[in-house]
Order: C-alpha cells, then structure tokens, then sequence
C-alpha cells in the first residue's frame, strides 16, 4: 500500500514537472485527474461502506500443524465497483490467547460476489476465533480509506497430535468403589466375572482352571478374571497458574485429550472438567463414549486460563464437590494448594507440567511428555 502511494505521488509530482516545464496541457491534465480520481471515489466509497457483505467459511477443525484454508466471501448488491478493498482476518487462539491479523487484499464488481482464500497453519491446538476485525475500501491508487466494521466470525478447532498413553485404574483396598462395570479390554482379578476363556499355560492358578470345560473337552480350559471399573473417574484440568507458556499449554492440552480418549478405549465412564477463571465457576461434563467427548473437545481446547486468581482445585472444592470421586486425575502447570485437600475424597493422580515441587506427583515437560508418560495409573 505505501509503495502505491509513492508510486502516485512521484508519478504527480512528475506530471506536474512537465506541465510546469514545457507547458503540457495533456500533462496538466493528467495531474489534476489523479487529483480528482481518490476525491471521487471517496463519496462512493462512503455508500458502499453501508452495503458490502462479508463471510467467512473454515472448516470445523484442522489438526495441527497442516495447512488450513479459510475462505472470505464479499458481496457488492450496488451498481459502483470496489476498486480495491482490504480485508483484516483476525486469528485468535482462544486456549493460549495467541493472536495474528492477516491482510487480505482484492476488489469487487458491481452486484457481484468475490472470494478470497488464504492458507496458514498452526503450531498449537486449540479453539480458533476467525473474525473480520475490519474492512477498508480504497480508491484505486490506495490513498483515501473508508473503514467499515467486519461483520463475520468463523470457528475452528486446531485437534492436538494425540498419543495413547496406558492407563491403568488402581484397585486401592481403601477404594470405596462399587462397580459392576468391567473391562473389555483386558483382566484383572474378580473371579465372579470371566474375562475371557482360554487354554491352560504353565504358571496360570489352579483358581482359574474350568473343570465343567475341562472334563468337556478333555484338556485344560481356564477363565481369566475380570476387571472391575469405576465410574467413578474425574480428569480434572487446573486453569489457574502458570507462565501462559503456549508451548506448556499446548503439552498440557494434548496430555489431556489423549488421556481422556484412552479411558475411553478402556470403556471407562469418567467426567472430565476444567475451571473458567473468568466466572469464576467449574465446567464439568460426564463422559460415556467417544461422541460425547468429540463434542465436548472444542470446549477443552478453548480453556483459556489466568495466572493468578481462585484456583481450579479450590472452585472444585467449594461449589462442585458433588463431582470428587475414587479416582482424580489432576493436571496443571502451577498446582493449587487446595489440591492436597481432594485427597480426603479418593486418590488424586497429580500430572504437572513444570519444575518438580511437590511429592508424589508425575511431572512432565513439553518437550518429552510423550516418554514421560507412556504409563498412568489413576
């Protein structure tokens, strides 16, 4: 834009030179219908700023790190051009708050529609706010601008490279779980539920063995034991804290949609929930399958967080203890005292993404979180 205009008035300045020199009237001329075009335009550009149109399309979510199109759509319904016109797209990461503008640059016939689309991609997952902030019509040589507000705003959800993490559920003697809810996927040691059936293998107990099957068939036949699950299960994600560190938050993200869809895998029901610093309140949502939790991920990845203030743990204590459990699984960067207090409920897994600080939690770092935790036992 700035090379336009010195472009224009060097080229003025020029015309005037040759007009003053020589006495050019064609010069002259020319001079002063550079003038009158940005004075001309101006009045129109002031009734179009009443009637353009603008729409974003985006698809609904990107993973991360791939590229990404976002399609702006102009309508002119008036009989006068656009002759050029400038686009602000914001991009705004609602879960680290990151933020970027792109310019986007075109003109629009008249009782036309034009589109443009760009393509950028993300670094960090999240919840992405796509908006025109602002639109701005120009003469054709750019030097007169006519601000006119945005009117459209676009989501997208930027998915996390998730990573399938073994999740074990302890089976505490102190665990006040009743569950007739068993696990598809692997055993454990209730010998009133059978897992699975199979032949015999050296070292399995005599406990096991199926005499009615093993008569039947003349061979040894054992049961494997079942394993019990609690619904009981609480993956809580502390949003108060921190340095608003993107790189930490985007680990921290990432840990807790692959943990909450290896519970899933596992047929656990659980309840996954986060604080919201800004109301001051917890957001909590019980979890049976995987559609649910597809549902709720782009309200996880819009948590933005506060570096200081009430911290999640606290919240969680005071307005919402109906949801403490057996099993918690409690994650942050910076944890909050109140944590230590959701111990008298059940046990507390504490994952922490930072400087070790407190005994009995499993840190991590967001470099190599992917080896840190390839095991959690809840």
């Amino acid at each position: 834009m700035i090379a336009r205009k010195l472009g224009w008035l060097l080229l003025e300045l020029l015309l005037c030179l040759l007009a003053f020199l020589y006495g050019s009237s064609v010069a002259l001329a020319l001079a002063v219908l550079l003038i009158l075009l940005p004075l001309g335009t101006l009045p129109v550009n002031l009734y179009l700023k009443h009637k353009i149109t603008t729409q974003l399309e985006a698809a609904a979510s990107q993973r991360k790190g791939a590229e990404a199109a976002i399609t702006i759509h102009l309508e002119n319904p008036t009989l006068f051009p656009i002759l050029r016109l400038r686009c602000d797209l914001m991009i705004q990461n609602q879960l680290n708050r990151e933020c970027r503008t792109q310019p986007v640059e075109t003109f629009v016939l008249p009782r036309k529609k034009q589109s443009c689309t760009l393509l950028f991609e993300s670094r960090y997952s999240g919840r992405l706010r796509l908006s025109v902030s602002q639109v701005v019509l120009y003469d054709c040589f750019g030097l007169i601008g006519v601000s006119c507000q945005g009117n459209s705003v676009a989501h997208m959800t930027v998915l996390p490279e998730t990573f399938e993490p073994v999740v074990r559920l302890s089976t505490d003697a102190g665990s006040t779980d009743d569950s007739e809810s068993y696990s598809q996927e692997r055993p454990g040691g209730d010998l009133t539920e059978t897992f699975q059936i199979r032949e015999y293998v050296p070292g399995d107990s005599i406990r096991q063995i199926h005499w009615k099957l093993a008569s039947k068939f003349d061979r040894l036949i054992v049961r494997d034991p079942g394993l019990p699950i609690s619904k009981d299960v609480l993956v809580f994600w502390e949003r108060t804290g921190g340095n608003r560190n993107p790189d930490r938050i985007d680990a921290q993200a990432e840990v807790v949609v692959s943990l909450c869809r290896s519970l899933i895998d596992c047929g656990i029901q659980f309840t996954v929930g986060w604080n919201d610093p800004e109301r001051n309140q917890c957001v909590l949502h019980r979890i049976s399958n995987m559609d649910e939790f597809v549902g709720v991920t782009p309200r996880i990845l819009r948590a933005s967080g506060a570096e200081s203030g009430i911290s999640g743990a606290g919240l969680l204590l005071q307005t919402r203890p109906e949801a403490l459990c057996a099993h918690m699984v409690y994650l942050a960067e910076q944890p909050g005292s109140e944590v230590l207090d959701l111990q008298h409920y059940g046990r507390v897994t504490m994952l922490l993404c930072g400087e070790p600080t407190m005994d009995g939690a499993i840190y991590f770092n967001e470099a190599d979180y992917l080896q840190q935790l390839t095991e959690i036992e809840i």
